[in-house]
């Protein structure tokens, strides 16, 4: 199922490209360009998206996010539940032997699922916010946002009678966001 989950991966970062253009497109990926090649030459350990550490690092972490939870989202559903990755499903943002634990792979998920695995499972995130529709997570994306931050204040903004303002605040804080 490995090749399904990065083909709907991949296929997240094209309709990324049709959604929000050329520039935003071009940034992202020459951000991970820019990331690939200092990784490559100085820190091979990190490759692709580097440590997170860079000024192009918001920018992957929005668009790789984004396509980790769609991969795994779309692969579930065709395929059965936990059909993807299992080792990226791991909701926690703090999963330190991941040396890309900074990309929040669960951020999505935790917006839309009325799981909290905190109460669930003990783990570190207290999810206390659901019912986020994939359409309205893609509808806040915007070409002149490029990174969680302002992401996090445009779903709000589009979402104004979503009763969990503050709730969502502190979920994107618990992921360093």
């Amino acid at each position: 199922m490995i090749i399904k989950d990065n083909t709907y991966h991949e296929l997240t970062h094209s309709a990324h490209y049709a959604a929000l253009g050329s520039s935003w497109y071009g940034g992202f990926v020459n951000a991970e360009i820019s990331e690939i090649e200092q990784t490559f030459l100085f820190d091979n350990g990190y490759l692709p998206y580097g440590r997170g550490d860079k000024a192009a690092s918001p920018v992957i972490a929005l668009g790789e996010g984004w396509a980790y939870y769609m991969g795994h989202y779309l692969a579930d559903k065709t395929y059965g539940f936990n059909s993807s990755q299992s080792d990226e499903q791991d909701f926690s943002p703090y999963r330190l032997p991941d040396h890309f634990h900074w990309i929040p792979q669960g951020l999505f998920r935790d917006l839309n699922d009325a799981r909290n695995e905190q109460k669930a499972t003990g783990g570190p995130v207290d999810d206390n916010v659901s019912n986020f529709t994939n359409q309205q997570m893609f509808n806040a994306f915007q070409s002149s946002i490029s990174t969680l931050q302002d992401y996090r204040v445009n779903l709000i903004q589009q979402n104004p009678t979503n009763p969990t303002t503050p709730q969502v605040t502190n979920l994107f804080f618990q992921y360093d966001y």
